[in-house]
């Protein structure tokens, strides 16, 4: 199962690269954080960046949780997994896991969520999306045609989280 590890926004990485070189893969299966990438205008062109989907936020694939936790104490980026202390650690939903299964692809520390090409109609608005939003425009809470990106609104670990998701923007030509 996926469980998520809390730890201080910009070191995500570095957490993620020190589980995976500390823990055993019998208790550590897998640790990674969640990236995207996103269009930004610099020096007068839209270029590609990447950046942390979910600042502050690691996931880590276990089985043991608790045994987990208590490896976790030793290692000085750690803050805490998610949960609450009446019924311990809380693992994603299988929703949410599906969810971000969907929306990224694995790449070698992790998972990565790409650019979604999103065509507009005549009047701006957006008649299909292909890419991680095009299962879920209907989470869409507000879209930034200017600066290229979507927010999203979902749930991870049972907290709500906003996410922002970058988008390329296209025209449908129309058919004669």
């Amino acid at each position: 199962m996926w469980y998520v590890i809390q730890t201080i926004t910009g070191k995500e990485e570095e957490l993620a690269k020190t589980v995976r070189t500390n823990l055993p893969p019998s208790l550590c299966e897998d640790c990674f954080s969640v990236k995207r990438r996103l269009l930004k205008r610099l020096g007068g062109e839209w270029l590609p960046v990447t950046e942390t989907l979910f600042p502050s936020y690691v996931f880590v694939e276990t089985d043991s949780p608790e045994q987990l936790f208590y490896e976790l104490k030793k290692i000085p980026e750690y803050t805490k997994l998610l949960g609450s202390e009446e019924s311990g650690f809380l693992p994603l939903e299988k929703e949410e896991e599906d969810f971000l299964k969907k929306i990224c692809h694995r790449e070698e520390n992790g998972f990565m969520a790409e650019l979604t090409d999103v065509y507009l109609g005549e009047t701006g608005e957006i008649r299909k999306a292909d890419g991680p939003l095009r299962f879920f425009l209907d989470k869409i809470v507000k879209l930034n045609l200017r600066k290229r990106f979507a927010v999203t609104e979902l749930t991870i670990a049972g907290r709500k989280q906003t996410a922002v998701f970058g988008i390329r923007l296209r025209r449908e030509e129309l058919q004669g």
